[in-house]
């Protein structure tokens, strides 16, 4: 059988062009491939392999355990010192990664770091004997509560070691502005009942008041230092639970190192926080 050169041609071109096609195919997949993969790390196969910066932005929030530093003072001078509360603490932050293990980064919290505090006294109270009517000074014992209501917005910039993959402490000032304050003085009636040195027994109540205590006072705090310095630390730990998601539990101290009024012999409120962060890859 004789072929003709031009059908010979023709299946050559053919064949070419079908080379061409699976060539052009092939560069497609592998382009479309190459663009929809993702990697967090530096892939120059010449080079060692680096991480790559990227920024990350999430939110906070959890459990504040408040505690008294130094006492405070009342209108009537009662001295309240020892005082603690649990508080909530809510904020967003931002972090920006680095291409070692430092992190740079900033929250911005809202916190709660009210305290109460409370002692027992007793104080000699003129009382009248039921059947003879003479007044006697009797012991009648009272307690205070002291409730400092504290409201702080915070700024706090830090840097995040990694131990581990998994494992990081941070640390960084803690800057504060106190946007709202109260104390409240309340004195409760602890004693049911006083005993005169006649042996006569008789109920007391607080003159003047529907019930067992009565409020002293109720108002801002005064003499208010409404800028805040302090030194905060965590130590903490984060898991990718998606692509671009971390989950992050930590425990933070916050030392301050200013006072929050001048009513008082060096008061402050430190704080204990339990806190979860999600954040996310942007």
């Amino acid at each position: 059988m004789i072929v003709s050169p031009r059908f010979n041609n023709a299946i050559c071109s053919s064949s070419m062009r079908h080379r061409v096609l699976l060539l052009f195919a092939m560069a497609a997949i592998g382009g479309s491939c190459g663009f929809a993969q993702t990697n967090v790390l530096d892939s120059d196969p010449l080079g060692p392999r680096r991480l790559l910066v990227y920024d990350q932005y999430g939110a906070f929030g959890g459990l504040s355990n408040n505690q008294q530093g130094g006492t405070f003072l009342t209108d009537c001078n009662c001295s309240f010192g020892s005082g603690a509360k649990t508080g909530l603490t809510a904020g967003i932050m931002f972090e920006r990664l680095t291409r070692s293990r430092i992190t740079w980064g900033a929250t911005l919290a809202f916190e709660n770091r009210s305290i109460d505090a409370r002692y027992q006294e007793i104080e000699g109270v003129v009382q009248r004997a039921p059947s003879s009517g003479r007044e006697y000074t009797v012991p009648i014992t009272f307690r205070h509560i002291g409730e400092m209501s504290l409201s702080y917005l915070t700024l706090t910039p830090f840097a995040k070691y990694h131990l581990l993959e998994w494992l990081y402490v941070r640390g960084g000032p803690a800057i504060s502005y106190i946007m709202s304050s109260n104390i409240r003085h309340t004195k409760e009636l602890v004693s049911d009942s006083v005993i005169f040195p006649t042996g006569e027994v008789a109920s007391v109540s607080l003159p003047g008041a529907d019930g067992r205590s009565v409020v002293l006072e109720d108002h801002a705090v005064p003499e208010l230092n409404s800028l805040q310095i302090s030194i905060s630390a965590a130590v903490g730990t984060e898991f990718r639970v998606g692509k671009k998601v971390f989950l992050s539990p930590l425990v933070q101290y916050i030392l301050p190192l200013t006072t929050v009024t001048a009513r008082g012999d060096g008061f402050s409120v430190r704080a204990l926080q339990f806190l979860v962060e999600a954040r996310v890859i942007m």
